[in-house]
């Protein structure tokens, strides 16, 4: 498969490493701070739907809401990371949340804070993410050489999972001993200090505005950009049946589980969410390590296989040392193959395309992640027990990726 095509790459700039670049240094914290953010808001607010509102059935009506908009915004918003900063689409994508977030604070103390409320607030978070995602992920090629691509995604990867690690626990712990006040705000404050880091990152700026195409054209540019090549149509396809079968079973599934099959509490729940970040920093990490340069798509999918076997263990759990135990591989699985994924993706696409691209995966990845939410929350409604959701799931995922493995040849080559 063609990784690089002429014209992809602009002026070469002095070679740089990671930890002496200024640019790096500034993204790093800022992801830092959006992956403990996000952590605990995501803690907090499934614990809040399921104890303050006790909703259990709503909680994936929740997550769906922050998700629809996302994926609704995100081909467009990649096409404004490719016309303008993204330094300045990730400011103001932190800022905002985090002044919405200390919003919802006010309503939380005051008892106002209504389910209705709450969806309102998903949404909008939602709407902000779809600018984020784009951004973030077009951003490192612009600020680091080429062959450090697959050690900036682990630094980066691996550090986000700790922040995952360290979120839950700190959310866990605001939650049981002080209030869902606290837990709020310490979000909303991850994201104030994730905005005035990424304000400090120097991307390389846009084109003049006369030389740029017209913005529906770009887009068109984009989807055209992508269909030439066809393992990303193929991932694509992957992501969007992925995230359908695991997506809303483990995010949403999970608090249910906690809470009914193991009658346990919140610092349950975030053991086994501290747990899942301790997997994916593991994932990270070995990916980093053994920068792998070949087979990569193939690895990614069989670890995906691997996910599913770990996702239909996890429905026959009694004890939350056994939900710990497979979290954890469920989070090296994961961080592994996004690392393949993404590294391979970065080199493979032209930088001005970038944001296009990524809008575009991120799209399709995410795209029935609100219809495998508002499943789970059907099933759980009519009487279905989370243990047998998370076991079918499982059991899907594994049999599609096998199917895929021996189907499709670009699977086996690509990387």
């Amino acid at each position: 498969m063609e990784l690089e095509r002429q014209g992809a790459l602009p002026a070469a700039r002095p070679r740089r490493q990671v930890w002496t670049n200024g640019n790096f240094l500034a993204l790093w914290l800022a992801s830092a701070c959006t992956s403990m953010a996000f952590s605990v808001y995501l803690l907090s607010e499934s614990w809040f739907v399921v104890q303050r509102l006790d909703r259990e059935s709503w909680i994936g009506i929740v997550m769906a809401a922050t998700t629809v908009p996302r994926v609704l915004l995100m081909p467009f918003a990649g096409v404004l990371a490719d016309r303008m900063r993204r330094s300045v689409l990730l400011f103001f994508s932190n800022g905002i949340r985090a002044v919405l977030i200390m919003l919802l604070v006010v309503l939380v103390f005051e008892r106002s804070l209504s389910i209705w409320g709450l969806l309102g607030f998903a949404l909008a978070f939602g709407a902000l993410d779809g600018f984020y995602w784009p951004a973030n992920g077009s951003m490192l090629p612009n600020i680091i050489d080429k062959d450090q691509l697959a050690r900036g995604n682990s630094i980066l990867q691996t550090t986000n999972q700790l922040c995952f690690l360290l979120g839950p626990a700190l959310g866990g712990y605001l939650l049981k001993f002080i209030s869902f006040e606290a837990a709020f705000a310490a979000s909303s404050l991850f994201l104030f200090a994730a905005a005035a880091a990424v304000r400090l990152v120097r991307d390389d700026g846009s084109a003049d505005a006369a030389e740029r195409p017209p913005f529906f054209r770009q887009w068109k540019d984009g989807i055209a950009y992508i269909r030439s090549f066809r393992y990303l149509v193929v991932l694509m396809g992957v992501s969007m049946v992925v995230n359908l079968l695991f997506a809303g079973p483990l995010n949403a599934g999970l608090p249910v589980l906690v809470n009914r099959s193991l009658n346990g509490d919140v610092l349950a729940l975030s053991y086994m969410e501290i747990s899942i970040a301790v997997g994916m920093m593991a994932g990270s990490s070995i990916a980093g390590i053994l920068n792998l340069k070949r087979r990569r798509a193939l690895i990614a999918l069989a670890l995906i296989a691997l996910l599913g076997v770990a996702t239909a263990l996890l429905s026959g759990i009694a004890a939350v040392w056994q939900g710990v135990g497979l979290m954890f591989a469920i989070g090296l699985f994961v961080a592994f193959s996004n690392n393949l994924t993404s590294t391979l993706i970065q080199q493979m696409v032209e930088r001005d395309m970038m944001g296009r691209v990524q809008g575009v995966l991120s799209t399709a990845s995410m795209g029935l992640v609100p219809v495998s939410y508002a499943i789970v929350s059907v099933l759980l409604s009519a009487g279905a027990s989370i243990s047998a959701v998370l076991l079918a799931s499982g059991i899907g995922l594994f049999v599609y990726v096998l199917f895929i493995l021996a189907a499709v040849k670009v699977v086996r080559s690509a990387g």
